[in-house]
């Protein structure tokens, strides 16, 4: 993928309508950020870009309820918009930061205050379970689609956005394995298969099946008809799905489309995983995610009376 920030700062234009950037702004550019600082921007300028959101006051304002509805932190969401900011001032544009972005990022900071990362509440694999069957229940094909998604995210440990990017060639019900093509930490797009189980497998079949699906998008939008709408569902239209189905499932606390997520490293933790092996599942670039989601079955306030005394 381009390098958004370097070709900037080397004269290159960005966006749309961007003119070449003065030696005079590149200048300042240069001296005015670290290398660190430059990179968390590249990082940054990658997530907006994927997420498909226009480069206006409206669409950064939406991509930061994106970021709130995956679990994301409020420093997260400060540091794209501080990305975009920079990237405007090296196009020498104005910046699509404005009001709608500002009251964005200021709720999102409230909500971020005291929350934690563990506030999130996690569907744990039980949970995922009791969500599927429940939705199956219904004998209609969305909740076929929804049990799919449920379990398919349960089992890889999906972000919304994976979910969202899925395509019916990336299943392989036969070999039950998932090709997660973009994600998060994936500097290179190469993507990374993972397995997926019987049950999972079965309930992605029953959904192809009842859509009649070969090709295209894995998720797609329903009319009330049960007839399949165009395109692929939206990250808004699975996060809603998520959390009626948890909630259906008697998931208490806050509920996200971040929750499958959580709630998977969480069962994994407690039935015995390693860090090395959460950190591989959930593809995270460090333990530290897997460590603040998962404290409590980690055990880590309490692994001197677990290991010394056997408690």
């Amino acid at each position: 993928m381009r390098d958004l920030v370097v070709n900037a700062l080397s004269g290159r234009p960005q966006g749309k309508g961007a003119g070449p950037v003065g030696d005079a702004a590149r200048k300042r550019a240069q001296t005015s950020v670290s290398e660190n600082t430059r990179r968390s921007y590249e990082a940054a300028l990658r997530g907006f870009e994927r997420s498909g959101r226009p480069e206006t006051d409206a669409g950064v304002a939406a991509y930061l309820g994106d970021l709130l509805g995956e679990g994301r932190t409020a420093a997260v969401a400060a540091m794209a918009v501080a990305a975009l900011r920079f990237r405007a001032g090296l196009d020498e544009r104005l910046s699509p930061v404005g009001p709608e972005t500002e009251r964005a990022l200021d709720m999102f900071r409230r909500l971020d205050t005291g929350r934690g990362y563990g506030r999130v509440a996690g569907v744990s694999w039980e949970e995922a379970d009791r969500a599927c069957e429940l939705a199956e229940s219904a004998g209609d094909i969305a909740g076929l689609r929804d049990a799919a998604i449920v379990a398919v995210a349960s089992d890889a440990l999906l972000r919304v956005s994976e979910i969202e990017a899925l395509d019916v060639v990336d299943i392989n019900l036969t070999d039950q394995t998932l090709l997660i093509r973009r994600f998060g930490t994936d500097k290179d797009d190469a993507g990374v298969v993972q397995l997926i189980g019987e049950p999972t497998a079965a309930r992605a079949r029953a959904w192809l099946e009842a859509a009649a699906l070969a090709e295209g998008a894995l998720f797609r939008p329903l009319f009330k008809s049960g007839r399949l709408r165009k395109g692929r569902l939206t990250r808004r239209s699975i996060r809603n799905i998520i959390i009626r189905r948890a909630r259906d499932a008697g998931v208490q606390g806050r509920i996200s489309g971040h929750s499958l997520r959580v709630g998977s490293a969480q069962s994994l933790a407690a039935a015995g995983a390693s860090l090395v092996e959460m950190q591989l599942a959930g593809r995270w670039r460090s333990p530290v995610m897997p460590v603040r989601y998962a404290q409590e079955e980690l055990g880590g306030g309490g692994a001197v009376a677990r290991l010394r005394y056997g408690r």
